[in-house]
Parts: C-alpha cells; structure tokens; sequence
C-alpha cells in the first residue's frame, strides 16, 4: 500500500501544479483563488496572490463570496486526508519536488498491504507506524 506523508516543517499541502494535474488525471479543470481576508473569510480573489491559495472546479470571476455549500461543492480540497488516494500518489510521484507547496516535502512510501498503520505528526513532520495488528493507542 502506498502512502503520502510530508517529511518536513510545515505540513501537508500541494502545488498549484500537482492540483492542476489531480485535475486533469480526474477530467476536471481547476481555478486558484485567494483569500481576501480584508473583506472577510467568505470572499475569494482569482489569481495567486497571498499565502492561502484555492483550487475551485469552477470559474467564478474574478471576485466571489461563497457559502460553505459552495465552498464544500467546488473547492478541491486536496489534504492529508486524501493522502491514499491512487490519483494523488501518481500525482506526487510524477511531480516529485514540483508537487510540493512551500510549506512541504512529501514523499510517497509504501508498506505492506493490509496493514494497520498510524501516522505521527510533529510540527508538520510526519512519521508511520505500521504493524499487521491493531495498533492501540496509548
């Protein structure tokens, strides 16, 4: 089984071009939007200026204010949490460095199928854990 993990301070996150790719391999098209947080957490810019960057599969002009419906609805909110998905992975390892964001470094390991595994995070690093019982926490 294969697994993205990020391997330095920071914490998970993609590139623009590796969720330009995920996009494409999923036959969508994406759009980088950024918050304008002078005129609330809602409203949302084209373009890449700023820190926080959004992918949406949908072109909304150059300024929106969406609610969390939309938001959950368009947003291709590529996180940690995907970091099993066969798409992503092909992604990263074809990507490789240009995958990451600035605040990353992922890397794709593999460990036996079937597995149960556990993921430590620390500052963004994260390390696995795996063993073919239950791992408890402590």
């Amino acid at each position: 089984m294969k697994i993205i993990l990020n391997k330095c301070f920071g914490g998970f996150g993609l590139s623009k071009n590796a969720h330009e790719l995920y996009a494409e391999k999923k036959g969508m098209k994406v759009y980088e939007y950024y918050q304008d947080y002078r005129k609330g957490l809602d409203c949302f810019k084209k373009g890449d200026s700023g820190v926080c960057k959004f992918y949406f599969t949908k072109d909304f002009g150059e300024e929106i204010e969406l609610n969390d419906e939309e938001y959950d609805k368009y947003c291709l909110n590529l996180t940690s949490e995907n970091r099993t998905d066969k798409t992503l992975i092909e992604v990263v390892e074809e990507l490789g460095q240009k995958a990451n964001s600035g605040f990353s470094e992922l890397e794709v390991v593999e460990i036996p199928d079937n597995s149960f595994y556990k993921i430590d995070e620390y500052d963004g690093v994260e390390t696995i854990y795996y063993s073919d019982a239950e791992i408890k926490e402590k």
